[in-house]
């Protein structure tokens, strides 16, 4: 009857929701993804404090823009901290360690792009906080393909 019709109409109705869904996680300020964070567990917890480092870069950046580079660095500190209780958090438990690491490299990405646009004095601040990014990066993909170690008995 009326379901050749029906059919185009529902997908529509889903795919819109899925991207309000979408949107939803998205425009999530900084404050609400740290009580999300400090309240979540196991991977979860790892996967919210790496977006919210990557949330952070954003701040710091229009720190930075307005001229504020003393808040913009201590943002950028927090971009570290909450970079580094991510890492460890999925090191702890073994869990979702691969999306960590996929915002950690997004993180260390977007620093990248931030610190091309800042002063020459503002820079080696960045450079540090990028290069622990990289350090992190590296020990959640060891943690993931590493050889296994054999037991010598």
């Amino acid at each position: 009857m009326n379901m050749p019709r029906l059919a185009p109409i529902v997908v529509a109705l889903l795919l819109y929701a899925s991207v309000l869904a979408g949107q939803k996680n998205a425009q999530k300020d900084p404050d609400t993804l740290k009580s999300e964070a400090e309240k979540a567990s196991g991977g979860q917890q790892g996967r919210l404090y790496a977006e919210l480092a990557d949330r952070l870069v954003d701040v710091a950046d229009q720190q930075f823009s307005q001229g504020n580079s003393v808040q913009g660095h201590a943002t950028v500190q927090e971009v570290l901290q909450d970079a580094t209780k991510a890492h460890d958090v999925a090191l702890r438990t073994q869990d979702k360690r691969k999306e960590v690491e996929i915002h950690l490299r997004q993180t260390q990405r977007h620093l990248e792009a931030v610190k091309r646009t800042l002063a020459a004095e503002d820079r080696p601040a960045l450079d540090e906080v990028e290069k622990k990014l990289a350090e992190l990066r590296q020990e959640l993909l060891d943690s993931m393909f590493a050889p296994k170690k054999k037991d010598n008995k």
